[in-house]
Parts: C-alpha cells; structure tokens; sequence
C-alpha cells in the first residue's frame, strides 16, 4: 500500500482504524485540513479558533451554572453557546463572501457577513429576555448558589482563556482585514470584560454568603448575569448598524469620500469634467466608481495612463478598493468659432 511520507502514524497504523484510512488520498485531506486550521493568516482559521473556544466555555458554563445555581455562570454558557451558533454561521458566510466578484454577483458576496452580524444582534436580544424572565424567578424563588469557590476558580480559567484568545483574534483582524473578522476580535476583546464581571460578582456573593448574607448573594448573582448580556450586546449593535449599512449600500464615511475625491482632484487636469463619485462596501471590499469627461478625441491609449494613476492612487489609500472609472467624450461645447478651449489641451500647451 502506498504511504504519505509526511509523519508517523503512516508507518505505525492503530489496529483499530481501518487500514485504507491510511492511504496517500486521506493523509493528503487531513495535512491540507489541519494547515487550515492552524494557518493564522486565514479568516477562516480565526473562526475555527472561536469555535473551538466558544464550545469550550459554553459546556462549562452551563453545566456549572446549572448544577451550582449560578444564573451569571449559566447566562455567560449560553452567550457563548451562542457564539458557537455565530461561529458555525461564520464559517458559512466566510466561505461565501471571500469568493471574488464573478458575472452573477458582480459586486462580490460580502453580503453574507452583514446578515450574520444580524443574526448574532437577534440571538442576544432573544437571551437578554430569557435572563430577565430567570433572574426574577431565581430571586422570588429563593436560589441559592453552592459552591462559590468552584466557580471562582472555573471563572478565573475562562478569564485567562478569553484574554489569550482576544489578543490572538485581534492580531489576526489586522491580517486579514474583513468585517466579520474584526468584529470576532471585537467579541473576544468584550468578553474579557465579561468574564471579569463574573469574576467579581462570584467573588462579591462568595464574601457575601460567607457574612450570612444570602440574599445579597442573590441579587449580585442576578445582576452580573444581566450584565453579561448587556456587555455581549454592545458589540452587536455597534457592528449591526454597520452591517444594515452594508445591506442597503450606503456610501462610505465621509473621510473615505474626502480621500477619493483628493485623488481626484490632483487628476483634475487631466480630465475635462468631474461629474460624480459613487462608493459602498461590499465585505471586506469597498467599490469606487467615478464619472469623467474626457476630450472628445481622446483615444483609448490617451485615457487609459489617467485611468490606471487615479486606480493606482486609490489603491494606495485602501488596499481593499476596487476602482472603476468611467469616460465619456465631451459634447465639444469648449469649441468656439473653430477654436478649441478644452482645459485640458490648454494644459498640456502651458506645461509644453
């Protein structure tokens, strides 16, 4: 049988996996599968991280929230069961929104991005009343949570991990500069401030049941599990306002607009008129369509060097920009009594 070259296990099979496993086909899948994976440089390696995180933290939680009685325990489970349903939806619209523009979608698939991000906005506000209902049937009802000092020190492993994991999101929302991406880094950034709410209302109900002071252990247990969902929630309606932008392609920011039309106006020289400028955003690309007018006569050789230096001048300013500039001739309206004033030739003879 033929054997992949590329680790061990190729040469000492486990009896127990059948042998074809171990063929040249399947090691081939599983290395191109784990580089995936463990590739930092991937937008989808970051939401393979979450995942994995996220499932972690959401097991934990709520099986520590449910058999301790801790409401802020079990709430943060849930938000980050919620993250692995996030996740899961990530991964979709990351495969989709990283494929290029093609015929069909001329303008790319970045759109799949923005109905995750409102999908995560949904889930939470659906969570926040689901803790409200629990934390007023867990107050009047009188529950107790045992064993603080389990969940102090579960609570303080989490908190490590969320900050590990923060910091490696955010450096790889820098590489890879798309906007659900970002907003994972952004997640993991908050969830450090929610973990150490947690943290510090366990801590608070600890010292307060130890001072025989249940019901103030209570009333702290519930409001850190309404902080919990309220701290999630920012980031989603931070970013859902940008999504519901991207849905209904809103222009860019003003200063993007700003940038663009300086651009233009140091071509402005070489063109006879401006007419407009139109942009959106489209995922991690942002569209650039701008209208000139060119000299009637003007060849394609002749506006081609304008077009290609304002392309090039943009794509200085934003890596991520897709321009497209578009020439019409002008109506010879500068014609007068047989003589030509086009600003442009006009130019040309001054600097000559």
């Amino acid at each position: 049988m033929d054997m992949h070259p590329s680790g061990l296990l190729c040469f000492f099979p486990p009896r127990r996996l059948p042998a074809e496993a171990f063929s040249a086909p399947y090691f081939c899948r599983m290395t191109h599968l784990l580089r995936s994976l463990l590739r930092s440089n991937t937008p989808q390696s970051a939401v393979y991280l979450s995942l994995a995180a996220s499932a972690v933290l959401a097991v934990g939680g709520i099986l520590l929230g449910l058999t301790q009685d801790s409401l802020a325990v079990r709430t943060n489970g849930i938000v980050a069961a919620i993250d692995i349903v996030n996740a899961t939806v990530l991964v979709a619209a990351v495969q989709r929104s990283i494929r290029t523009p093609d015929y069909v979608y001329n303008y790319g698939y970045g759109k799949y991005e923005s109905l995750a991000l409102l999908l995560s906005a949904t889930l939470l506000f659906v969570t926040l009343g689901f803790t409200v209902y629990q934390s007023v049937v867990d107050f009047l009802h009188h529950v107790t949570t045992k064993h603080y000092a389990i969940l102090v020190v579960y609570s303080a492993f989490s908190l490590a991990i969320v900050s590990a994991i923060a910091r490696i999101q955010t450096r790889r929302a820098r590489s890879v500069a798309m906007p659900m991406v970002e907003y994972d880094a952004d997640v993991w950034r908050l969830d450090t401030f929610t973990e150490l709410c947690v943290f510090v209302g366990l801590t608070v109900g600890w010292v307060a049941t130890e001072f025989a002071a249940p019901s103030i252990a209570r009333l702290v247990d519930a409001v850190s599990a309404l902080a919990v969902v309220g701290i999630a929630l920012r980031m989603p309606l931070r970013h859902g306002r940008r999504a519901l932008d991207q849905l209904l392609d809103r222009t860019l920011p003003d200063e993007v607009q700003y940038d663009i039309l300086g651009v233009v106006a140091e071509n402005a020289h070489r063109f006879c008129q401006f007419k407009s400028v139109h942009t959106r955003q489209s995922g991690k690309d942002i569209f650039v369509e701008i209208d000139v007018v060119m000299p009637y006569d003007y060849t394609f050789e002749d506006a081609y060097p304008v077009e290609r230096e304002m392309n090039d001048a943009i794509t200085r300013k934003f890596g991520n920009a897709i321009t497209r500039i578009y020439a019409v001739p002008c109506p010879r309206d500068c014609i007068h009594d047989g003589k030509s004033f086009c600003p442009v030739k006009l130019h040309r003879e001054q600097q000559a």
